[in-house]
């Protein structure tokens, strides 16, 4: 009898998963790295507020939802000390809120930000593509860039949710991260969710950062 009950019990303890993930995972291609580790004397970087190339309605939604996704993640990725700019003090130091590294930069920015914050580098980080929306889409173009003006590593890419691979490894990391009770919760729905799918943007992005 208790042969059987045993039996039972791991019989019903084993459940067919609801909410499967068939197919590979996105890998970001897109990437420069100087090194493979950032350099030993590297452990301050300031962090510009998050860009954008066009004032459009969008871009400028996605700016102010990702803004404070974008610093927590990076605080995440533990690679360095973040010195956080407010676009206030950046354009008080540089004539601008922001700046995307690929502007026409002010001759001296880096050494003002390096006087003004202590960094050894600066990140500049810019949005290419927001589209809240099913299937959302978010880009992202991001460089890390020594006060010498020496690039250390630079990404671009584009997560468009309409790609199998990003559908999947978007729906991966929201079953290793989200801490609701997994059988209430449907991976699937981060795909409704703009400020959880720019999560999993990010940690992809910057997970390709050189390592400590």
């Amino acid at each position: 009898m208790v042969v059987w009950a045993g039996v039972i019990l791991c019989g019903c303890s084993i459940k067919p998963l609801k909410d499967p993930i068939h197919g590979p995972d996105y890998q970001v291609r897109n990437v420069y790295r100087r090194e493979h580790l950032l350099p030993v004397n590297l452990r301050r970087v300031a962090v510009l507020p998050v860009s954008i190339k066009a004032t459009t309605a969008d871009l400028i939604s996605g700016q102010r939802a990702l803004e404070p996704v974008f610093q927590n993640e990076l605080t995440k990725a533990s690679r360095f000390e973040t010195i956080l700019v407010e676009p206030s003090r950046l354009k008080e130091w540089t004539g601008r809120e922001s700046w995307d590294a690929y502007d026409d930069l002010p001759p001296r920015i880096f050494q003002i930000l390096a006087e003004r914050t202590g960094a050894e580098a600066v990140l500049f980080p810019h949005l290419t593509e927001y589209k809240a929306y099913p299937p959302m889409a978010i880009g992202w173009r991001m460089k890390l860039v020594e006060t010498n003006a020496s690039a250390i590593w630079a990404v671009e890419e584009l997560f468009d949710a309409s790609s199998e691979a990003v559908s999947n490894s978007a729906r991966r990391y929201d079953r290793a991260n989200v801490k609701n009770n997994p059988a209430l919760e449907d991976s699937r729905s981060i795909h409704l969710s703009p400020s959880r799918f720019g999560q999993y943007t990010l940690q992809a992005v910057l997970e390709t950062l050189p390592s400590r």
